[in-house]
């Protein structure tokens, strides 16, 4: 015998010449390692989700603000102009740098000739027309001036409400998503645990064979 292959999860591992002790010794730290490996892997993945719901929800905000700006008798087809270019279009640009750090574009690409929304490196950029991101010559990026699939003086009534019922699906999807993250996460820390003090009793044990052997030869 001289490897253990994906036994229980367990990465290949050579065993070859070793004595039994050694050889469930080097298994159980193996495992251990593997499942230490793991659980950091699913902390990652749930902080992630969380930092992208923290995004969603803070871009449902802008939009609900927006919203409550538009008059109680506006038609799905009304622009929201009014809404959004109040203060040099503040709402616009922190609506869509909103969006644009989560990574969706719930708005129509058509919107605006397919420029999208202002960002808020619309305030600084020297290219207003720019709608992507360029690389200068000593590496810094300058983020674009304009949002492809963001709000805009074009959006209507009817779009951004159907972009706010998005939103409220898409982080009520990720947030029961997010559950079953939260078991897996519970289940890889319960398995890590037994792994570490399985692995622990097993070094006491092989202690404790030692020194009765050795208190058995005096």
């Amino acid at each position: 015998m001289s490897a253990i292959n994906g036994i229980g999860g367990v990465t290949p591992m050579n065993i070859q010449g070793m004595d039994l002790e050694t050889a469930m010794m080097a298994v159980q730290s193996n495992r251990a390692n593997l499942l230490e490996t793991q659980l950091k892997d699913q902390i990652a993945s749930v902080q992630a989700k969380n930092d992208q719901i923290a995004k969603l929800n803070q871009a449902l905000g802008l939009m609900n603000a927006i919203a409550a700006k538009m008059p109680s008798d506006a038609k799905a087809g009304d622009k929201i102009t009014n809404a959004i270019s109040a203060n040099d279009y503040a709402a616009e640009k922190q609506l869509n740098s909103a969006l644009d750090a989560a990574g969706i574009r719930p708005f129509p690409m058509s919107g605006n000739n397919g420029s999208g929304g202002r960002t808020e490196a619309w305030n600084n950029n020297s290219n207003k027309n720019s709608t992507a991101d360029t690389t200068n010559a000593n590496g810094s990026v300058t983020k674009s001036s304009w949002y492809p699939g963001g709000v805009n003086g074009s959006t209507t009534k009817g779009e951004l409400d159907g972009a706010i019922q998005q939103m409220k699906s898409q982080i009520d999807s990720m947030s029961n998503s997010q559950q079953m993250d939260m078991l897996r996460l519970q289940s890889l820390s319960n398995k890590r645990n037994e792994a570490f003090d399985l692995m622990t009793n097993f070094i006491k044990k092989m202690q404790e064979n030692r020194s009765s052997i050795i208190g058995n030869m005096r």
